[in-house]
């Protein structure tokens, strides 16, 4: 852009500056890093995944775009090979993976009598990370289990904590998906390093896994144990890895920002996950770039190694080495992740914080004229910022639809925009579809672009308060009349009538009120969203709403009288003192804002 044009930006309407911007993205930047990354392996800590941070840092020199790469080091999982060889008079040896932090048996293995606990297959991304495992609470120490799935942290614990020696899982198809088992969120610190998996764990295939599941049904006709043998070998350790952040300066307040980020690693090649976020956000980096002079706030944009192999080590090392500036001062994380794929055609099961659902439901519409329906993010995807309190929308986009799904014989997955190549030498560059892409790459920047240029932030908290609503009479449904709850009822229908009065209030300067939206998001999101404190990582397991409260259910199960009873109240009265405080705190922000509209109103 020449200087000229760089300084007209600034006479333009928002809405003609907002379209000239997303006009500029005509997906030639990205399909050009989707077509490099299809030669590259991006496993963290490799040459490749080294390579494809240069790839992207030389394109945004070459644009003007400044840019820092951090490499930070990383503990990281790299699996390396997995068997599973059953024993006795007609041995078998079938193929197998084994997930990142799995036990390394080695050549010597983990033997055991197998035994099935069925848990079936999920659906689709929203029940993906479920557990539902059956029978599972028996003495099984130093059993092999077998079950259906893939090996993710809640169910890949739950086996664990039977006592059994080491887990296979049958995946859904004739692939075996590639996948992470810790519960730990990003890097390991002194207190959660020991609740790494102790089990050694596989995945199977499909075919394989019925052909095991004969062998487990005849051996129990026959009143007898079958025996397997669970090998697998994995390098575990420190890797330096690349992290490269993008800058786009905001004019009127460049201490504000966006966080615009996806992760730069893969399985394998890995072009549905995520060479075409990775491209898309090298996209946007450069129109932004282009047009900053509209922009009011900050945009960073970062690419994140460690996502496969760390569970999102490198976010997380970002929040933890820029926690401070990221609890005083992002306005927002968008995650890119997974858009552009082919057949992609509907918005469904998208990730937001209730605040931003609208929102993200509007830009959506105005790009391609499409209704989209969305769930409360998992614990998953790089969204590592929850326990700072930034609101946060976007992680899978596009996906295709289910009558697609069903045709094709395709089952549930985490990203690929629903390709079951996901997490496959198979996602190559057939999975991803340029049109698409563009197309997804819009609605990234119509999101990223209004965060950034809006004069008051678009987050509406009473949505959020609408969402733990529900959730609290579900909790007072659990527990009946074991447990007060109307505290919280209270102060969630003043907080409301509250955030009605600054919705309605003329005169609230916008610097005021988008502070006061920001000091709302670090106490909602977080009584919401996360269980520990901020600057701290909840575990990679599911987070339910209001988790401070969650123990209801737990109580509604127990006897009254019992010693785990009263546990289950102690654990509420806490949770309701965090909960109350919170919304009182959330209430006196209001005030403060509305506090101004009378100063400065009319």
């Amino acid at each position: 852009m020449t200087t000229a044009n760089h300084e007209n930006q600034s006479h333009l309407s928002a809405t003609e500056a907002e379209g000239q911007f997303l006009a500029s993205l005509t997906g030639e930047t990205a399909w050009q890093l989707v077509e490099r990354f299809a030669t590259l392996n991006r496993e963290s800590g490799s040459a490749d995944e080294r390579e494809a941070a240069r790839y992207i840092e030389e394109r945004l020199r070459e644009a003007g775009v400044p840019v820092e790469v951090y490499t930070p080091t990383l503990y990281l999982s790299l699996p390396r090979g997995a068997q599973v060889t059953v024993e006795g008079d007609a041995p078998l040896t079938l193929q197998a993976k084994t997930p990142s932090f799995s036990v390394s048996t080695g050549d010597g293995g983990r033997t055991g009598r197998l035994v099935y606990l069925p848990s079936g297959f999920a659906t689709g991304s929203s029940d993906l990370f479920d557990s539902n495992l059956a029978g599972a609470s028996g003495d099984l120490e130093g059993a092999i289990v077998l079950t259906e799935g893939l090996p993710l942290p809640q169910k890949v614990l739950d086996i664990q904590q039977t006592g059994a020696a080491a887990a296979i899982f049958i995946n859904p198809g004739e692939r075996i998906h590639e996948a992470i088992c810790t519960p730990i969120w990003g890097g390991p610190d002194l207190e959660n390093h020991h609740r790494r998996p102790t089990m050694a764990v596989v995945g199977i295939s499909r075919p394989d896994g019925d052909q095991l599941l004969e062998r487990v049904k005849a051996a129990e006709a026959e009143g007898r144990e079958l025996t397997v043998t669970v090998k697998t070998w994995l390098e575990e350790g420190l890797y330096p890895c690349p992290v490269p952040v993008a800058t786009i300066p905001g004019c009127e307040e460049p201490e504000k920002f966006v966080l615009l980020h996806g992760h730069l690693d893969s399985w394998h090649y890995g072009i549905g996950d995520n060479a075409v976020g990775d491209g898309a956000l090298l996209e946007l980096a450069i129109g932004l770039w282009q047009h900053r002079a509209a922009l009011r706030r900050s945009v960073r944009i970062a690419w994140w190694p460690g996502h496969s192999q760390g569970r999102y080590a490198g976010s997380t090392w970002y929040a933890d080495h820029f926690g401070v500036d990221l609890a005083e001062n992002a306005v927002a994380h968008v995650n890119c992740d997974s858009p552009g794929c082919r057949w992609a055609t509907v918005f469904k099961e998208v990730s937001w914080t209730p605040e931003l659902e609208a929102f993200t439901q509007q830009a959506i519409r105005d790009v391609t004229g499409l209704e989209s329906s969305g769930e409360r993010p998992p614990r998953a995807g790089d969204w590592s910022f929850n326990n700072l309190g930034v609101s946060g929308t976007l992680m899978l986009s596009s996906t295709m639809p289910d009558d697609l799904r069903a045709e094709k014989g395709y089952y549930g997955v985490g990203g690929c925009g629903g390709n079951i190549e996901w997490h496959t030498e198979a996602d190559t560059l057939e999975v991803a579809d340029r049109e698409i892409l563009t197309r997804d790459i819009k609605v990234y920047g119509a999101v990223v672009w209004r965060l950034a240029t809006w004069e008051r932030l678009p987050h509406r908290f009473r949505a959020t308060v609408a969402d733990m609503k529900a959730s609290l009479q579900a909790y007072a449904t659990a527990v009946q009349d074991r447990f007060d709850l109307s505290p919280v009822t209270e102060e969630l229908g003043r907080l409301d009538d509250a955030l009605a009065r600054l919705e309605a209030a003329e005169g609230v300067p916008a610097r005021v009120y988008n502070e006061a939206i920001l000091r709302l998001s670090r106490i909602l999101v977080r009584l919401h969203f996360a269980k520990e404190e901020p600057f701290r990582q909840d575990p990679a397991l599911q987070v339910p709403p209001l988790p401070s409260l969650a123990a209801a259910h737990r109580l509604a199960e127990l006897e009254p009288g019992t010693p785990e009873a009263q546990f289950a109240l102690n654990s509420l009265t806490r949770g309701r003192n965090r909960v109350v405080f919170g919304l009182r705190e959330a209430q006196r922000i209001v005030a403060w804002a509305l506090g101004h509209a009378s100063a400065w109103g009319p």
